[in-house]
């Protein structure tokens, strides 16, 4: 250990060869100040020991000297930069992973407008390292304030995306706090069921839908010729959500090759035309082929004999310049063909993609095996289970009442 003096610092210990110093300042009021060089960061660490006595000063100057040395070899960061910054990393880390195929580009998306969401209830100059296991306990509340109509699978999906980020910023350094430390709200499981349960179609609601929606992409009713084919388009596009379950990103990035063949098949006495597809694994969430039948080949069909982006390698529903249809111009459409078919959305989150949700349902009151529902919407049997466990108490209900309904003699009921 060795003493020297400068202009502005006075009693200065060296340790550690000189990579740490222990001083008092002509400002510091006989308080010891702490700096420690960051060669890897390329800046000066400083802190105040909080004591004016010498040996104090000296052993907690060591402690942290050794614990910034820990912290450098474990390839963590000492000096934090703020959300905004790292945020930018993180996106770009994620953009690699769409060019590598690991995640597809709409993944992408949702997870972009997730950070924003974080970043504007972090505000932008937060240090990362400020962030703490109670950080996120006001975030759902934060959410709903700020829009009323957001349902609760958002904001858990979203906070699936900050723990992302937070796993990040543990892996890099940025933060001591680890994702599963992070405290969130606790979300009823039986409530998200109701929600996906309301978010849905009733079957009456789908008659009245894919009826109306014939008025509404008439001609009449349509200002040009583009509009009129756009909304064909569109028209024929929900009808295929509806038919083959497939999530709306999978949809949108189908290509005219990926139609296998045209099918005829026997549907209770009637011929009936079905279609065999495949999703490729660079459009596909989870990021594997697979093939399934859309149920009805009329909406391709249709779109096949409408289509001016007839390629094998053009999207089918593409609009009128032949890309994907906007997110922009599709909310307006769906907006419109709600309102035009009289179907209500107050206390729902009725999406097209709730024509996925509608798929399931349909599919599984229909009798078809949960492995099969599964193996066609590219999902998991477990994940199938979480989201819809409430048809499986509706098929217990069925089942218990078969004998009343075929018209055998009724027991007293065991209900009271």
């Amino acid at each position: 250990m060795t003493e020297k003096q400068n202009n502005w610092m006075a009693n200065v210990h060296e340790l550690f060869g000189g990579d740490c110093k222990i001083f008092t300042s002509n400002k510091s009021g006989g308080v010891y100040q702490l700096h420690v060089w960051v060669k890897d960061e390329g800046k000066m660490y400083r802190k105040s020991l909080r004591t004016k006595h010498l040996e104090t000063a000296l052993e907690k100057g060591k402690d942290e000297y050794i614990n910034i040395t820990a912290r450098v070899n474990q390839g963590k960061k000492i000096f934090s930069d703020d959300v905004t910054t790292v945020a930018k990393r993180f996106l770009d880390w994620k953009n690699a992973d769409v060019k590598s195929g690991t995640i597809v580009k709409g993944r992408l998306t949702t997870i972009t407008t997730h950070i924003k969401h974080m970043l504007s209830y972090l505000h932008g100059d937060m240090k990362v390292s400020d962030i703490h296991k109670g950080t996120f306990l006001g975030y759902y509340n934060w959410r709903r304030e700020g829009n009323s109509t957001v349902n609760e699978d958002t904001i858990r999906q979203e906070y699936s995306t900050i723990r992302m980020f937070i796993k990040y910023c543990h892996r890099e350094g940025f933060t001591e706090v680890s994702a599963d430390k992070i405290e969130i709200r606790k979300f009823d499981r039986g409530k998200l069921q109701t929600n996906v349960r309301r978010d849905t179609f009733t079957e009456e609601e789908w008659e009245r839908l894919y009826k109306g929606m014939r008025s509404f992409c008439a001609k009449k009713n349509c200002k040009g010729e583009k509009e009129y084919y756009e909304r064909q388009i569109f028209r024929n596009y929900i009808l295929a959500l509806a038919n083959t379950g497939m999530r709306t990103g999978e949809l949108e990035q189908l290509q005219w090759r990926d139609i296998i063949d045209y099918r005829k098949t026997d549907d209770y006495g009637k011929t009936k035309e079905v279609v065999f597809l495949q999703v490729r694994a660079e459009t596909s969430k989870v990021r594997k082929d697979r093939r399934l039948f859309c149920r009805d080949s009329s909406c391709l069909r249709r779109t096949e004999e409408i289509s001016i982006h007839r390629d094998l390698d053009d999207l089918i529903f593409a609009d009128y310049h032949g890309t994907r249809l906007s997110g922009r111009k599709k909310k307006a459409f769906w907006e419109q063909i709600l309102d035009f078919c009289h179907i209500g959305t107050r206390d729902r989150n009725i999406t097209y993609y709730s024509l996925r949700h509608f798929y399931v349902t349909q599919r599984w009151k229909g009798g078809v095996k949960l492995r099969d529902i599964a193996n066609s919407c590219g999902t998991s049997i477990h994940q199938l289970e979480k989201t819809y466990y409430h048809l499986d108490e509706e098929t217990l209900l069925e089942t218990a009442l078969k004998d009343e309904r075929r018209g055998k003699k009724k027991k007293k009921a065991m209900l009271q």
